[in-house]
């Protein structure tokens, strides 16, 4: 049972708690006993950030046949500041002043948060700023012959500061702070504070300016800025050749290359164990003497023993070190492309458009919560080895193929058919065109994951496959609803390992796309100033599904809903039509 208290008073703050300690939940409740809770308080800083960009460019005109464009870009991308300097950077390195005389395995405690405008940080912003960021751009053009020409391009791209607000002081440990309610100090053989007056000390405000904020963090997972982050960039490069073939039709065939270094990958928790320590298995979970009892009130570190396993984390002060937009992603793009345009005289065009390419990458886009139907590959297996993470990205589309044409009919007074019409007969039959869209396109990758995760990591797992074993099932996708892969071939890894699936699958798609949209459109003049407009729009215009990714998760006991698929991601088809007076 959850209990959530919006009538405190704290500005920006909630009470969570969870009342479910051993034997029954309610009675407990009416005790005012828990098993934890906390009250959330959100500072609001004052923040600000300041871009500088400055370029040139200039294009060269040779002959007739040559043309060349060069240019060059200086980022100043600016860092967050606060106006009362209430924010930190991560220091991974320095020793927690928290912690002084705390020994582990006879090494004082690394890691800590420094605040900015402070000696340990004497720069107000939250990362040291860069100002060797230049990114050359080059074009150029060549007519091989009349109706030919060769076009190529490349260019550096850096990235925005604000990729993510997070990175920024609003996020900052410093403007975000939960109160701990401290029920038990022997892991719930005693209670302690209860619901009724769970804050004997009172609640903590946003940690701001506070001396003590270091003794604070203590226990729970600061997340802040490195102070010195690489530069995100992007390069891209491209080669196309253009032909004006005969019957005006336009033909191009070009290749489209990107790479991406230091890419953002979210949140990234800097204090996984070592994977040295798994082979200790079980022994991870033993409770020993917890070093940090006292001088922690806050979750697991706030009692008096600890499993064995946070003590070998690298901050053991501390359940996560989360760096914040971490900028350890990189992706490679490949891609060869084709099209063709007819224009027609009368009116009207044809274009059809072919794209196959492959994308890798070892990290996805920040916002996966809104990429309906594309396989994420969740949270990183293997912190400690995140190129081991590099897969197809979930988004990755292999092949793609769009039409899209537009006609005017040529019927009416003065055209090829009804050329004769007049009066009435010439409003109806004129002004009539026809408009659509194609999409056809391979499914995305499937990123599977297994359960129950006791690798007492707190990572994402992905299963082991079979060797040898056929992935894939025949047949058509409404025939493999009910097993859209072959099951048998993955397991759950032993505990305290990890498994042998790739982040997305190689093999193993989900359903594809197969869209036809259609608009058809009626001008009819009624006056030199006044004419109507009527138009009938068709989405989906066949109604074909587009079916969502199966279950994805492979249990340790055999489960009939993996391989299953339960959604749709595609609207049915929509029709909706509009008149329109124009005067």
């Amino acid at each position: 049972m959850k209990y959530r208290d919006l009538a405190s008073g704290v500005l920006d703050s909630a009470f969570d708690c969870d009342c479910c300690k051993p034997g029954n939940a309610l009675a407990s409740f009416l005790l005012g006993l828990g098993a934890s809770g906390n009250m959330l308080v959100q500072g609001l800083p004052y923040q600000s950030l300041s871009y500088q960009g400055y370029y040139a460019q200039d294009t060269w005109q040779f002959n007739q046949k040559l043309t060349l464009t060069l240019g060059l870009r200086w980022e100043i991308p600016g860092v967050y500041t606060e106006r009362y300097d209430r924010t930190t950077s991560l220091n991974p390195v320095g020793e927690n002043p928290a912690t002084k005389g705390v020994l582990i395995n006879g090494k004082p405690v690394l890691g800590r948060l420094d605040r900015v405008n402070t000696p340990e940080h004497p720069r107000r912003g939250n990362r040291n700023e860069t100002y060797k960021l230049f990114a050359p751009r080059v074009g150029l053009a060549y007519r091989l012959r009349p109706r030919t020409v060769l076009r190529a391009g490349a260019g550096m791209y850096y990235l925005p500061t604000n990729l993510q607000f997070n990175e920024g002081p609003y996020g900052n440990a410093l403007n975000a702070y939960a109160t701990p309610w401290l029920t038990t100090i022997d892991r719930s053989v005693t209670p302690l504070n209860t619901l009724s007056d769970p804050f004997p000390g009172g609640v903590v405000p946003s940690l701001g300016t506070l001396p003590n904020y270091q003794q604070l963090l203590l226990g729970q997972s600061p997340a802040a800025a490195l102070l010195n982050q690489p530069r995100p960039y992007q390069g891209q490069w491209n080669l196309a050749l253009q032909e004006q073939l005969p019957g005006e039709i336009a033909v191009e065939v070009a290749y489209a290359g990107s790479r991406g270094v230091h890419l953002p990958r979210g949140d990234y928790n800097m204090n996984a164990i070592e994977d040295q320590f798994l082979s200790r298995g079980a022994q991870l979970n033993d409770q020993v003497p917890n070093p940090f009892f006292g001088l922690v009130n806050v979750g697991a570190l706030s009692q008096r023993t600890v499993t064995q396993g946070q003590l070998l984390l690298r901050y053991p002060q501390y359940t996560g070190f989360v760096q914040r937009t971490a900028y350890l992603g990189n992706s490679t793009y490949h891609a060869f492309q084709m099209k063709a345009e007819r224009r027609f005289g009368s009116g009207g065009m044809l274009l059809g458009a072919y794209t196959f390419s492959k994308l890798l990458t070892d990290t996805e886009s920040l916002t996966e919560w809104l990429n309906t139907g594309v396989g994420g590959g969740g949270g990183p297996q293997q912190p400690n080895n995140l190129r081991a993470e590099k897969s197809m990205a979930g988004f990755d589309s292999r092949n793609r193929l769009t039409v899209a044409y537009s006609i005017d009919v040529p019927a009416g007074k003065g055209k090829k058919l009804l050329g004769n019409a007049s009066g009435v007969a010439d409003k109806i039959v004129s002004g009539w065109s026809a408009s659509g869209t194609s999409t056809f396109q391979g499914g995305f990758p499937l990123a599977l994951n297994a359960s129950p995760n006791i690798t007492g990591l707190g990572t994402g797992l992905r299963p082991n496959v079979v060797p040898g074993c056929t992935k894939q099932v025949e047949g058509s996708a409404q025939s493999r609803l009910r097993g859209w892969f072959n099951t048998a071939c993955f397991t759950v890894p032993a505990p305290f390992t990890f498994g042998s699936q790739s982040r997305t699958d190689p093999e193993l798609r989900g359903h594809g796309i197969a869209q036809y949209n259609f608009s058809l459109l009626k001008k009819t003049s009624i006056t030199e100033r006044t004419s109507l407009e009527f138009r009938t729009e068709i989405f989906n215009l066949f109604n074909r599904v587009q079916f969502g990714q199966p279950n994805l998760n492979v249990p340790a006991a055999a489960n009939p809903l993996t391989g299953q698929v339960f959604t749709q991601i595609n609207p049915p088809r929509l029709v909706q039509f509009a008149l329109r007076l124009l005067f």
